[in-house]
């Protein structure tokens, strides 16, 4: 944004790592959240069953679903003298904070409705951050291909956020402590850690480098009732929803058996924090490839590309052999290429639908659209959880927990579920995505009709 609040065509890239920075520390405790927190780190330390912790999980991204549009509206009808987004990522930083120490120490006997709780309030505190934050961003310029370079810029911070999350217990655990293979619950608490003390500093970066957004006064606040009907008014926007949320399911059912996986069918536990550093490294230092691709091909395909790419990395997890490291990581460098397409291209493409839907209606909700985003993000997660934890291996192969000796048949079962699983989720966004119908050009046309539709109001 300019001095006088209006978005501009280019943002210093000193701008745009403090514009990314609190996504670091908030993409790091998602870490433990989806991959140690609640199925490996409740269930071995607290001894909650698989079966609880997966219904608890569902539960807690259920009250996403409510909580998420909601803050998205409110954060579209907010007046502040901090900015509209701020002062919700303000008073969203301590309520993310407290519950995340609570979350990462339980009381000896915690029980499945403190796990629940505080999972509650902790996902609430990090979507009054994370919605108004990634709202922001698609604010802060106009262009077709700046609003991907932004992009690009906060999810890469996302894909840091992942390696911090790797690092912290690696260089605290193993380096200061000598502990070469830290517990689930060492590596829990080191993440907990740098979050407790990355977010607030990150949030206070952001807010001194990047000045607020402002509302146009001369235009109308949109009505509540028109909050839901973004879905049914933008056709585009629904089909990049859909798509995104069977992306994520795929990406959260792999992520649900991964331990399995890595653990048990590969027998590379030693190198499990090794193997998740690889995928976030590769996918922190080529994401900006996706912003190159995106600018020659379009965002829409090049998101197409992105999934190819991830589908075949899914496939050929299943034939990896036992004990081959080498292996593995080179298939999980693949999949963090992938994935930066993925976690990069859909939030650049919400923001030009975010102009089709101001067209359409003639008032802007950035903040609804953002926070639909955000909610098929974390449900899809989620509910990839639930397919591949619950329903694939509980359910149908009959897994028992990660102190089980793997049979023939379990071991291909668990290699299927989180190899071909995912990759055949993944065909269907591909399809779904090919012709998506707003392009650079047509995103030209909208922005052209859209101003000249300001400047015919301003001169009244």
């Amino acid at each position: 944004m300019d001095t006088n609040g209006k978005p501009v065509e280019h943002l210093s890239a000193a701008q745009l790592l403090a514009y990314a920075a609190p996504t670091v520390a908030l993409q790091a405790m998602l870490v433990p959240m989806y991959n140690f927190l609640p199925p490996a780190y409740y269930e071995a330390n607290v001894g909650l069953s698989v079966g609880m912790v997966g219904l608890i999980v569902f539960v807690a991204r259920l009250w996403e679903a409510v909580t998420d549009p909601l803050i998205g509206a409110w954060s579209d009808r907010t007046k502040h003298r901090l900015g509209h987004r701020r002062i919700w990522m303000l008073c969203g930083t301590p309520i993310a904070l407290a519950s995340a120490w609570f979350l990462v120490n339980p009381p000896v006997g915690a029980s499945a409705l403190y796990l629940l709780g505080w999972m509650m309030i902790f996902y609430l505190g990090w979507s009054m951050v994370y919605v108004p934050h990634q709202t922001w961003g698609s604010e802060l310029a106009s262009g077709y291909h700046e609003r991907t370079r932004i992009a690009g810029f906060r999810e890469t911070g996302a894909f840091v956020g992942f390696l911090c999350a790797t690092l912290a217990p690696i260089i605290y655990w193993g380096f200061i402590r000598g502990i070469r293979e830290p517990s689930f619950s060492q590596i829990v608490q080191a993440v907990g850690v740098f979050f407790l003390l990355g977010l607030p500093i990150f949030v206070a970066w952001c807010f001194a480098a990047v000045p607020p957004t402002r509302r146009n006064p001369t235009e109308r606040t949109p009505g509540w009732g028109e909050m839901f009907s973004i879905l049914k008014r933008n056709k585009p926007f629904a089909r990049l929803l859909l798509a995104y949320f069977i992306d994520r399911l795929a990406m959260g059912t792999y992520f649900a058996v991964q331990p399995a996986l890595i653990s048990q069918a590969f027998g590379l536990f030693p190198s499990l924090l090794l193997i998740a550093l690889s995928i976030t490294v590769v996918a922190a230092v080529l994401a900006p490839t996706w912003i190159a691709i995106a600018r020659r091909v379009g965002k829409h395909r090049a998101y197409c590309y992105a999934n190819m790419v991830t589908f075949v990395s899914y496939a050929a997890l299943f034939f990896v052999p036992h004990g081959n490291l080498a292996a593995v990581l080179a298939v999980v460098a693949l999949m963090g290429f992938g994935n930066g397409g993925t976690m990069i291209l859909p939030p650049a493409m919400t923001a030009d639908a975010i102009d089709n839907d101001h067209l359409l209606a003639g008032s802007e909700q950035a903040g609804g659209h953002m926070a639909f985003l955000a909610f098929v993000f974390k449900f899809g997660m989620a509910m990839g959880a639930v397919v591949g934890l619950t329903l694939a291996l509980q359910q149908v192969l009959g897994y028992q927990g990660l102190q089980q000796v793997l049979e023939p048949v379990l071991d291909r079962g668990v290699r299927f579920a989180g190899g071909w699983l995912p990759a055949l989720m993944l065909l269907i966004p591909i399809a779904m995505m090919w012709r998506y119908p707003i392009d650079g050009q047509r995103h030209a046309e909208i922005r052209a009709q859209l101003e000249a539709r300001a400047l015919a109001r301003n001169s009244r």
